[in-house]
């Protein structure tokens, strides 16, 4: 699917790496979700998320101790340890949005980035990733959202079940208290986030989500034994949640996120300067094939 990534210039041209390794020509910053501007913005896709969960759990009669519901709390959210937080890469479905053209793309003096990726979910590296476009409050009426929470709650237990079988089924033969808990870290990584408030709904986003624990969670995998056979994926797991990075300007939290130049398909620019600096970049980088358009 196509999207499109507004940045200014000086942003695009780091995005692009000098001295890459092949695959890895660009790099995004994915800033982890309780750093944003808006602190309250995930706080409020969790209240979304908690009464619609309460009523679904109440009609299929679950036991008290297999319902996920009570777990929607922003405090308990916050301090739960090893928890997958969301990060997040903003994106657009839109390539001439103005509003993101002014806010985001420097005043229309930056770029617009196409980009095509061939799925939407899966995994990067040791961690899920997801392309969800955003929720706004006045465009989501209460039974679409109850449509959503079921269907985002259903597929978490196919993706398990999917993922490794033999584990899923002993899991919920065994802990089906743990199955639960897995599809609601699922909820809040990937439906939580979506959730904005109407004040937001000229932004039309969509988002790239990657699902990790914090950095300072990362001792949390050590002497804990693991079914046979899992060592290597939770070192891989803790190699990525050990990759997480600090801003100097701001203290923000974010990751590195690599991909190849494959996925960069155009560059959209609003005048003949911003094309020559583009050109110029481009040239530097050694991209030289990658079309630019000027946009009315």
């Amino acid at each position: 699917m196509i999207y499109y990534h507004y940045t200014p210039l000086k942003a695009f041209s780091s995005i692009l790496q000098e001295n890459p390794i092949k695959g890895k020509e660009i790099c995004f910053w994915a800033t982890r979700i309780d750093c944003f501007e808006d602190k309250a913005e995930y706080i409020h896709g969790i209240d979304k998320l908690r009464p619609v969960l309460e009523q679904f759990e109440s009609e299929v009669e679950l036991q008290e101790d297999r319902q996920i519901s009570q777990l929607f709390n922003p405090k308990d959210v916050a301090s739960a340890l090893g928890l997958p937080v969301p990060y997040v890469i903003s994106i657009s479905e839109r390539k001439n949005n103005e509003y993101m053209w002014e806010k985001y793309a420097d005043k229309s003096q930056g770029v617009v980035m196409e980009l095509e990726f061939p799925n939407p979910r899966g995994i990067y590296e040791a961690a899920l990733f997801s392309i969800e476009s955003c929720l706004y409050d006045c465009k989501i009426s209460s039974d679409e959202l109850e449509k959503l929470v079921k269907a985002k709650y259903m597929e978490m237990a196919i993706i398990m079940f999917g993922g490794n079988k033999e584990f899923a089924i002993a899991l919920l033969r065994d802990n089906p208290v743990a199955f639960v808990r897995f599809i609601a870290m699922y909820l809040l990584a990937f439906v939580a986030p979506r959730f904005k408030k109407d004040e937001f709904i000229k932004e039309e986003e969509t988002r790239i989500i990657i699902a990790s624990p914090k950095k300072e969670y990362n001792g949390l995998f050590d002497n804990v034994p693991c079914p046979v056979g899992f060592e290597t994926m939770i070192e891989m797991v803790k190699r990525f949640v050990d990759c997480e990075k600090q801003r100097p300007d701001n203290g923000n939290f974010f990751r590195e996120i690599f991909m190849p130049i494959s996925v960069l398909k155009r560059i959209y620019v609003k005048g003949d300067k911003q094309k020559h600096e583009v050109e110029d970049i481009l040239r530097k980088r050694g991209l030289s094939h990658i079309p630019i358009e000027v946009m009315a």
